[in-house]
């Protein structure tokens, strides 16, 4: 079903380039009131980036190959005056399922995280609240949101938040049960709305402004099944539904909100492979 391309959305820099944009075919998020509210960057000391959502002033979900290097993470978000707030990332809690050996398409495990910050983002936030949902219908159109690039590569277009709408397609099994969505007029079969690098933890919403409910996170993505251009962006958008998993959630967000603040800690690493390669992040070099 899927081209033979896919990819993780985590994005590494191999420079730091100039903030530009984000998604394939989005638009910029200007409204102080919704999505620049709960939806915040990622990025780590070793240059890599990825999007997440803010459950609660001081904890966030996102997907767990954000998570997998052993190095220091930074949340990035933008206040009502569009100024950047920083947090360090105090803990995190990857799923246990989820094997940081295997490639997004086989994986047999939940990519899902829940990060707490060191200390919590002020009132000027609006936390996005976890709740039951009906699962998203075959045909529905959804809010996409990330930090992403507009193209597979273009890491000169990432770190401004951008949305676009995609329709969900069913539900995909790989190890795992799966959401895939794309763009409602190109269905895949050539480049459209969608994730791309840097989107990895991005939330699929329903609602409106105001009204938003959180359905899932952005986990990897493949190419148009008609184009050869080896992009592995613009085609499938591959979610981690949120309803089957947020009796985990609210257990991992109680954990953390119970650690000291003054000790940095993981909660849980999923296993790596024994070398150096890992799909996760190769497909964004």
């Amino acid at each position: 079903m899927l081209k033979r391309f896919a990819a993780a959305l985590l994005l590494v820099f191999l420079a730091a380039p100039e903030p530009a944009y984000s998604i394939v075919r989005g638009v910029e998020a200007t409204n102080r009131d919704g999505l620049r509210s709960f939806v915040v960057r990622i990025e780590s000391d070793q240059g890599e980036m990825c999007t997440g959502v803010l459950v609660s002033h001081d904890l966030i979900v996102t997907a767990a190959h954000c998570l997998l290097a052993d190095t220091e993470y930074t949340v990035y978000a933008l206040d009502g005056r569009a100024r950047t707030m920083r947090r360090s990332v105090l803990a995190k809690a990857l799923h246990p399922s989820f094997d940081g050996s295997a490639p997004p398409r086989s994986q047999p495990g939940i990519d899902l995280a829940v990060i707490r910050l060191d200390s919590p983002l002020g009132r000027e936030f609006e936390p996005l609240p976890l709740r039951q949902a009906n699962s998203p219908m075959l045909g529905e159109d959804v809010t996409l949101a990330g930090f992403g690039t507009t193209a597979f590569g273009r890491r000169d277009t990432a770190r401004v938040l951008r949305f676009t709408y995609v329709r969900i397609r069913g539900e995909m099994q790989v190890g795992n049960t799966m959401l895939v969505a794309s763009d409602s007029e190109r269905e895949s079969q050539r480049s459209g709305a969608g994730a791309c690098q840097g989107d990895s933890g991005g939330p699929i919403l329903r609602g409106d402004p105001g009204t938003y409910t959180l359905l899932g996170l952005v986990s990897w993505s493949s190419g148009a099944m008609r184009e050869r251009s080896g992009a592995a962006c613009g085609g499938t958008t591959a979610i981690t539904p949120l309803d089957p998993h947020l009796g985990w959630i609210e257990a991992r967000m109680r954990e953390l909100r119970a650690i000291d603040s003054s000790v940095s800690t993981s909660v849980r690493l999923p296993p790596l492979g024994r070398d150096d390669s890992n799909e996760w992040i190769e497909w964004a070099d």
